[in-house]
């Protein structure tokens, strides 16, 4: 007989608690980010790559306030929480509280939505239920996946869709597994204006090189204007920052120099070189070409984790006592969607993903020409902490 299951949906946050821990855990979050592009990028590194850090480390967060032994040791490590400090958990549901709490913004739509939903009679722990709601604003919801599982899935893609204005329709297609007691629910929405938004009439096709060597002419867009900009010589990169309206949220390119230089510019990204290569800009007269693109990923993440040493928490090893009071919890999926749009306006973005769990029995005048003509790198990002909300490649473009 099929044991039950508990499926974590999340889709593209008290006791002591201070600033430097909500700034370490933007910095743990975006360890988690480059971490993971370079493991999303192994297999396939030519392919379009597009995810949600937030979205994606939200997830683990609510199973790691449920987990303990190996479990919560491997989900630390891997969620960069221990390489900064943030060793109380306690502290980290706190920060993530503050975090969470912290994305709303005048200018800009940003909604991170958590739901869970439990199946009915499960016995979980209060302790758990209230780190659900209070730190991550989790709604929960008594359901009855064995019985009643086609409704729960068409409110399950209801909510996904609502959350993400359409962007992503659904994420459970085929229906839950028999042995479902449990699913979590993460959803992510970006909405922003360019702070200088790029003229349409200077939007034409123009040349760009995919996987850096074949040509082809896509809608490219155009501005000219001062913009925060610089070199990165160690990288052999330049990049900008595009603020959105607002200026607290904004997307960073960075450009490789060589048409093919992507590959040697991701190996040498670190989290620090994140922090300087924004703190080492300044405005310059630059003249800006970049392509419109649309992105739509879908992503099985076990595979990706477990190279990320994410390991004990998929089998007989697992340790998720904090949710029911016993072992007998351990994930079985975790799935990851995201999709943007980048056009003369702003942006749009938006992700989910799925955790699926069982139970066993330099200035100057001149003018600076950054011309997105070949594969990029490209990340949204909140400007006070630092923290990514999106990450990304485009390796290649339709014509």
């Amino acid at each position: 007989m099929l044991a039950p299951t508990v499926l974590f949906l999340l889709m593209a946050v008290a006791s002591c608690y201070s600033q430097s821990d909500e700034q370490n855990l933007a910095k743990a979050n975006n360890e988690f980010s480059v971490s993971l592009l370079k493991q999303l990028t192994s297999a396939k590194p030519d392919d379009n790559v597009f995810f949600s850090p937030t979205s994606i480390s939200t997830a683990l967060a609510m199973i790691y306030a449920g987990a303990g032994g190996s479990s919560e040791e491997e989900l630390s490590k891997v969620l960069g929480l221990a390489g900064f400090g943030l060793t109380d958990r306690d502290a980290v549901l706190a920060a993530y509280q503050k975090l969470l709490a912290g994305t709303n913004s005048g200018k800009v739509t940003l909604d991170i939505a958590n739901s869970v939903l439990i199946q009915n009679r499960l016995p979980v722990l209060d302790s758990f239920k209230k780190a659900l709601t209070e730190s991550f604003g989790a709604e929960l919801r008594s359901v009855d996946f064995a019985n009643d599982g086609q409704r729960v899935k068409s409110e399950v893609n209801k909510w996904v869709s609502q959350k993400t204005r359409g962007k992503i329709p659904s994420i459970v297609d085929d229906g839950f597994p028999k042995n479902t007691v449990m699913f979590l629910l993460n959803a992510v929405y970006f909405n922003g204006t360019w702070h200088n938004q790029f003229p349409q009439k200077n939007t034409v096709p123009r040349p760009f090189f995919n996987r850096g060597s074949e040509e082809v002419h896509v809608m490219t867009m155009a501005l000219r204007g001062s913009i925060r900009h610089t070199r990165l010589d160690d990288l052999k990169a330049q990049a900008v920052e595009l603020p959105y309206q607002g200026e607290e949220y904004s997307m960073v390119i960075v450009l490789p120099n060589a048409k093919m230089g992507l590959s040697q510019l991701r190996e040498g990204l670190a989290v620090s070189r994140l922090q300087k290569i924004t703190n080492q800009m300044s405005a310059k007269t630059v003249s800006l070409t970049l392509p419109k693109f649309e992105l739509q990923t879908n992503y099985d993440l076990i595979p990706t984790l477990k190279q990320m040493r994410l390991k004990s928490v998929f089998d007989e090893k697992s340790d998720f006592s904090g949710i029911t009071g016993d072992k007998s919890l351990y994930v079985s999926g975790v799935r990851h969607k995201a999709m943007v749009e980048v056009n003369e306006k702003g942006t749009v973005a938006a992700a989910v993903t799925s955790i699926s769990m069982g139970m066993r029995s330099s200035p100057g005048p001149r003018i600076v020409n950054f011309h997105v003509d070949r594969p990029f790198l490209f990340y949204i990002r909140n400007r006070a902490t630092g923290r990514l909300l999106f990450m990304g490649e485009v390796h290649q473009l339709q014509a």
